[in-house]
């Protein structure tokens, strides 16, 4: 018999699967209609809509929609927006069913296709808001459809007094999309509601009935949850029993009042559970005094307009005040316990703030409702929560697992986490005193050697001028005086740039890309070492085009110009050439300095930018470094997102070249 039922089971979902890919197959040899969002033309006009629904738009006084909040200045009684929107229909979609899907409206309201009405949505008629929850998708009449031209799609609606909600997203697609749209939607707005509402009033009718009926669970605490789920579930009450543009009003009141109660049996709650307050009275009857007039501002009204301007001000600020406050309370207690109760009860408290952020930023800011509301995923996630920590307080089988054998081992593994955290945190502390240690060399290293250079200048022409001075003439004093200062700006000017590089090596610099002139720049690196090459006789030359611009940080590229160009002084023969040149493509900058020096052995090459092998060997007029220049140059260019590379054949020169990306995030 199990063996016979198996074998229909086994045939009927082999049937449905064939018939599904059928059904897939047909479909994508078919050119489906895309889902088209429609834009819309305003006009608040007078209630005769035959007059706006055809013509153009421009001669009726239509202006551009811009999804915002509706014009409310008409009388009551001769009040109508017309909303209208073309599109285009291409007669390859002529077999197609096309729908038109239309998002959660607040007002009731005419659809038309081509000037003819298709639907009539709730009763214009009633003095108060009717509301639907849910998105539709309505088919549009094969028969009222123009293919091959253009359609015009018109929205006639009604506000009444103090409704100016936007109308929501508006789009046509074909019958799979929209369908889905619309069951994913309502899936995971009003029918999820309901699901969670219903689940909400159950956790009330137990614990009220537990409350009442047993003596261990005779506390406020319990009393409090009960209340949290019956307030819950009214809360949104308005979603639960309304669809196709029900008459809200007395629903909206009901779920307005519940709103603010929810948050206050929920701050009592959180108070009585966590015992962080010694006078809880004192505290219940504060927070009385504040949400006790949120309940009166909503109940006294008795228009929609006063409904709305109440519930946006003081309720609304002291629902955002109430959110925090149970947040704070659970954060007092985390900080307090730091057990898995207190953690559950700070997570959920945060969501909720984000939560209700998220919410009150589409209906108090954008006015319209989004495609999934956290609120009540995450007050139904609360009361779940509490519901599980409850229950696991007070079960017998909670208690009986808490033995002092694992007590005992429980604590041994705790001890042993302790124990392994504080050995990681130890091993982390030294592999960061280790790494600052040798940043802390590398740094001092390099600043000796790019430092040196300009204090040798200095050294020089101040000896000059104390042993000589009495056979310089007055111009040559003062050109002797100019160049000791352009010196010493320019050792400040490398001074400063290796304090922001190690800045680099501690993840603190601001790396800082700008369109900057590369000409100008490297004839600037130019000038800063021109004391040295004139020394050698050597002629430096500025082959970069002078309106070349480039994407870079500046500093950095400065610091790696120079140190590339003083290498080239350095390892050049006197009378010698130094040019530097660059090229681009689509992708890339590429910046070449080409020397004729001494030239660089392939077993130098190897190593030359690598920091554990450094080491650099005497100028061509014996000039010395620490060789950790090229070292800041890569890491210089690597911060640009570039790379690095030279090309070199002995007594002959060589070529540095470096590559800086062309796209580089600017500050």
């Amino acid at each position: 018999m199990n063996s016979r039922l198996l074998k229909y089971i086994f045939i009927l979902f082999l049937n449905f699967t064939l018939v599904q890919i059928s059904v897939c197959a047909q479909e994508s040899t078919a050119i489906l209609f895309p889902r088209t969002t429609l834009d819309f033309y305003i006009l608040e006009s007078e209630l005769s809509e035959g007059s706006y629904l055809t013509g153009d738009v421009n001669d009726h006084g239509f202006i551009k929609y811009d999804n915002k909040e509706t014009p409310n200045t008409r009388n009551i009684n001769n009040r109508m927006i017309t909303l209208r929107s073309e599109f285009y229909l291409d007669t390859i979609y002529s077999k197609q069913n096309i729908y038109l899907v239309v998002l959660p409206v607040d007002y009731p309201c005419k659809i038309f296709i081509n000037g003819e009405q298709i639907a009539l949505r709730g009763n214009f008629k009633n003095g108060y808001t009717n509301r639907m929850h849910n998105s539709e998708n309505i088919l549009l009449p094969f028969n009222k459809l123009h293919y091959g031209s253009k359609n015009e799609i018109a929205f006639q609606l009604y506000p009444m007094e103090g409704e100016i909600y936007p109308l929501g997203k508006v789009f046509i697609s074909n019958s799979k999309d929209a369908a889905q749209y619309v069951f994913y939607r309502n899936l995971l707005g009003p029918k999820l509601i309901t699901a969670l509402s219903l689940c909400g009033f159950l956790f009330f009718l137990f614990f009220l009935i537990t409350y009442i009926t047993r003596k261990e669970y005779n506390s406020q605490q319990y009393l409090f949850f009960a209340l949290m789920n019956l307030f819950f579930v009214i809360s949104y009450i308005n979603n639960i029993f309304t669809y196709n543009f029900s008459n809200t009003f007395v629903l909206e009141k009901m779920a307005r009042v519940a709103f603010p109660l929810f948050i206050l049996v929920g701050i009592c709650f959180l108070i009585e559970y966590t015992n962080i307050f010694k006078k809880k009275r004192i505290v219940h009857a504060v927070l009385l005094l504040i949400y006790l007039p949120d309940v009166i501002l909503v109940l006294i009204p008795g228009t929609t307009t006063e409904v709305i301007n109440a519930y946006n001000s003081y309720p609304l600020i002291s629902l955002f005040a109430g959110i925090f406050i149970l947040f704070a309370v659970s954060l007092v207690y985390f900080l307090k316990e730091k057990n898995a109760k207190s953690t559950f009860f700070l997570i959920i408290f945060f969501l909720n703030i984000i939560a209700g952020l998220h919410d009150g930023y589409y209906f108090a800011i954008l006015k319209t409702k989004p495609f999934l509301l956290l609120t009540p995923n995450t007050v139904f996630a609360i009361n779940l929560i509490i519901f599980f920590i409850l229950v696991v307080d007070h079960s017998k089988l909670y208690h009986v697992a808490l033995n002092s054998s694992k007590k005992l081992k429980k604590l041994n593994k705790e001890l042993e986490l302790l124990v392994e955290k504080r050995t990681e945190k130890t091993i982390e502390y030294a592999n960061k005193l280790e790494e600052a240690n040798n940043t802390k060399d590398k740094f001092f290293s390099i600043i000796a050697h790019d430092l040196k250079n300009p204090f040798n200048t200095l050294i020089d022409y101040s000896d000059n001028l104390k042993s000589d001075f009495r056979e310089f003439g007055q111009n040559e004093i003062y050109q002797q005086l100019n160049t000791i200062y352009d010196t010493s700006v320019n050792g400040y000017n490398l001074l400063e740039n290796l304090l922001k590089w190690s800045q680099t090596q501690t993840g603190n610099i601001v790396f800082e890309p700008v369109k900057i002139n590369l000409f100008e720049i490297v004839q600037s690196c130019i000038d800063d070492i021109e004391s040295q090459s004139r020394f050698k006789d050597i002629d430096i030359n500025n082959d970069v085009p002078e309106n070349y611009h480039i994407i870079a940080d500046e500093n950095l590229l400065k610091t790696i110009l120079r140190n590339i160009i003083n290498n080239a002084v350095k390892y050049t023969e006197r009378n010698g050439m130094v040019s530097i040149s660059s090229k681009k493509d689509d992708t890339i900058t590429e910046i070449s300095v080409k020397d004729s020096g001494i030239g660089v052995s392939d077993a130098e090459l190897k190593d030359i930018f690598k920091i554990d092998k450094i080491s650099s060997k005497p100028g061509t007029n014996k000039e010395k470094g620490s060789g950790l220049g090229l070292i800041l140059c890569k890491e210089f260019v690597e911060k640009h997102g570039g790379e690095i590379r030279v090309e070199s054949e002995l007594e002959t020169g060589s070529v540095f070249s470096f590559t800086i990306p062309k796209i580089i995030q600017m500050n």
